[in-house]
């Protein structure tokens, strides 16, 4: 075997024919792809913790965290837009066109992100995927991620025409939470050259979401007025994952991303003499625990007129599923993402220094997530069939439940969905008279004979349906299913005649000229920042290839991440939060402990006041109005309770605990109905 620097050869997942440059590389849509497979990562290891272990204290360390609570504020610094403007547009729009119209939308929460590593203290033995024993080191890097959010949206509406009105009123939440803490074991010989690692994880997933809507139409003296209530919950906790990766050949997979590839085979892959690419196997045990919940209450809409049970659509199904299952496979090759795809990300191009605690670093830079490659693939792997059984038994369990549902409700659609025979007995409607005795007595074989069964419960001769006389008490025998018996079609055709006699037609113009108007005035021809000329860099020291940090560049300025020497910051100042150093070891602290939504998303920071002005109540139905300091302003929405200026939850003096607040009856957002999607929130910071 030849130097460590002989040795490593490129082994990325490259198109065939092309090679690295000695430089970063970073094209649109290589950076897109990169941000995206970040998102993914994070999705994709979002499973409940485990014990996370513990860095020396001069581990490397760095991370990233972000207070969503910025979010509308970092949207008018990198496109211009502000949100709040935007939103009172749209009402300005509606107050032209002759309606109102109120809206807001809040969100708040936090992200956090952090890499930790350290070398272990002891040499230790492995074997290889072909029993041969190595003398290696252990890498060890530590993944921690928090991330909570909450957000809540709503809207009325009220619009009146002489005789003819309609009210809306609309609401719609959202809670998520990430938990995950994942242990990564390197081995790594004196060269750096790598023979294998062990994974251990654990987290967990979940997202709720909630939406209600109350609709009232008042038309040619009738009214509507439906009510829908949607709510769902779904959740995947992986309790306990562990893998094994051993390589078939040494590799070294970071400083092969800066040096040029020796291509053997047809394919374009590098291999060695031998012809192995050094990937290895990779064997992992684990277990899931899936769970979920969908609940739907419709009232007000008439479907008893055309004979259907609107009970049917009144449903709740939630169950909560255990899995298990072992994984043996070809480890994926670890390269091909951050080859040469013909672009440079200046002003980032070979050996780099960073500023790490007052400490320089000489660095080499590639395309590639915020995680060594090694434990990025590693994860990836074995978190793809924990989650492959996961929804597997969630599809196949609900899969059976909503069946069910539907049966219930096709066999509820006309009120003759079974036959009853003179016996007692009961066959499907359908069996009857179709030339086969299927009831014992034969009695489903009488060409007239038989009973008809109606909605409460009375019961008539078959041949009395539909014959033109009401013979069940209900009249539920002469329902053919059809709207103009019932009469209820007639009342929405002179509903919809109406409406489109009233000013509707004109006001809905109106407001959507007036809002084109004023939106134009709001939004900027182009953002302030053009993601075409973004890259995401990792970046890992030249003398022991050891990833110390991560970065974005936008317009060859420094957008977030590692302070590189000789790159100016950008401009645009964001609210993320990028550590390293000391900075990061304590921002992790203070974090790692927080494994529940209430810690990471604090009720006591969403500030959801106007939206319980604007919606009432009912948005709010089990509140708590107590005001202990007789302030004004009830005790769940008082942000400063001793008025010293300082938020009660960055108020030391108090100590309020986060949970000290009732939550919300409702926890979540979806996007807002189609109209309005530019329902953009409106809060006064």
């Amino acid at each position: 075997m030849g130097t460590a620097e002989e040795t490593w050869q490129y082994t990325t997942l490259r198109p065939a024919g092309k090679k690295l440059k000695p430089s970063c590389v970073c094209p649109l849509y290589m950076s897109q792809r990169i941000l995206s497979s970040f998102i993914c990562l994070l999705l994709l290891t979002s499973i409940a913790p485990a014990a996370a272990a513990t860095g020396p204290s001069d581990s490397v360390i760095w991370g990233v965290s972000y207070d969503w609570g910025d979010f509308e504020g970092d949207v008018l610094e990198m496109t211009g837009v502000d949100t709040n403007a935007a939103n009172e547009d749209l009402e300005a729009a509606a107050e032209y066109a002759g309606f109102d119209l109120a809206s807001d939308q809040v969100l708040s929460g936090s992200s956090n992100f952090f890499i930790e590593s350290w070398d272990g203290d002891e040499t230790v033995e492995i074997q290889d995927i072909h029993g041969n024993t190595h003398q290696v080191s252990q890498r060890i890097t530590e993944l921690t991620i928090r991330h909570g959010l909450l957000a809540d949206a709503g809207f009325t509406v009220s619009w009146v025409d002489d005789d003819e009105a309609i009210d809306i009123w609309y609401s719609a939440s959202q809670e998520m939470v990430l938990v995950i803490d994942a242990t990564y074991i390197e081995y790594v010989d004196s060269d750096l050259l790598v023979y294998g690692a062990d994974l251990e994880m654990s987290g967990l997933v979940s997202n709720t979401a909630d939406l209600s809507m109350n609709l009232q139409v008042i038309a040619a003296g009738e009214v509507e007025a439906p009510e829908v209530d949607l709510g769902y919950s779904i959740s995947m906790e992986v309790p306990s994952l562990s893998s094994e990766w051993r390589v078939d050949q040494p590799l070294d997979y970071l400083q092969q991303l800066n040096e040029e590839p020796n291509w053997n085979d047809e394919n374009g892959s590098w291999n060695d003499e031998n012809g192995s690419s050094g990937s290895g196997i990779i064997d992992g045990t684990f277990t899931t625990l899936t769970g979920y919940s969908l609940s739907a209450e419709i009232s007000g809409i008439p479907t008893e007129e055309i004979g259907v049970n609107l009970d049917i659509f009144n449903v709740e199904l939630s169950d909560s599923i255990p899995g298990e299952g072992t994984f043996s496979d070809d480890f994926y090759d670890i390269g091909g993402e951050m080859t040469d795809w013909g672009w440079n990300c200046p002003p980032v191009g070979g050996p780099e220094d960073l500023m790490i605690d007052d400490t320089t670093v000489e660095v080499q830079c590639g395309l590639a997530a915020p995680v060594s490659p090694g434990m990025a693939v590693m994860m990836a792997q074995s978190l793809a069939p924990a989650f492959d059984n996961g929804v597997q038994e969630l599809s196949s369990v609900l899969q059976g439940q909503i069946e069910s549902w539907f049966e219930e409700i096709s066999g509820s659609d006309d009120g003759n969905d079974t036959f009853v025979c003179d016996n007692g007995e009961e066959i499907p409607a359908y069996w009857e008279n179709d030339g086969y005795e299927d009831c014992s007595d034969g009695s489903d074989e009488n060409d007239g004979g038989g009973t008809f069964t109606c909605d409460n419960g009375e019961e008539i001769p078959a041949d009395w349906e539909n014959d033109g006389e009401e013979d069940c008490s209900d009249g539920s025998d002469e329902n053919d299913g059809s709207m103009e018996q019932s009469g209820e079609f007639e009342k929405l055709e002179s509903m919809m005649e109406a409406l489109m006699e009233s000013d509707l037609e004109k006001t809905m113009q109106a407001f959507s000229e007036k809002l084109d108007e004023l939106v134009e005035d709001n939004v900027p021809s182009e953002p302030i920042i053009d993601l075409e000329e973004s890259c995401a860099l990792l970046f890992w020291t030249t003398d022991d290839s050891r990833v110390v940090g991560f970065a974005i560049l936008n317009s060859e300025e420094l957008l977030l991440g590692s302070s590189v020497f000789g790159v100016k910051t950008h401009d645009v100042e964001l609210n993320v939060q990028y550590h390293d150093g000391d900075n990061a070891r304590t921002a992790k602290m203070d974090i790692v402990g927080a494994t529940e939504l209430r810690d990471i998303a604090p009720q006591s920071k969403h500030d959801n006041s106007e939206l319980y002005d604007i919606l009432g109540f009912e948005y709010l139905p089990d509140l708590d109005l107590t005001d202990t300091d007789n302030d004004g302003v009830i005790d769940y929405f008082d942000q400063d309770d001793d008025d010293d200026g300082i938020p009660d939850w960055d108020d030391p003096e108090l100590n309020k605990p986060n949970d000290s607040l009732p939550a919300p009856s409702v926890l979540a957002v979806i996007s807002m109905l189609g109209a309005a999607a530019i329902l953009i929130p409106r809060r006064d910071d």
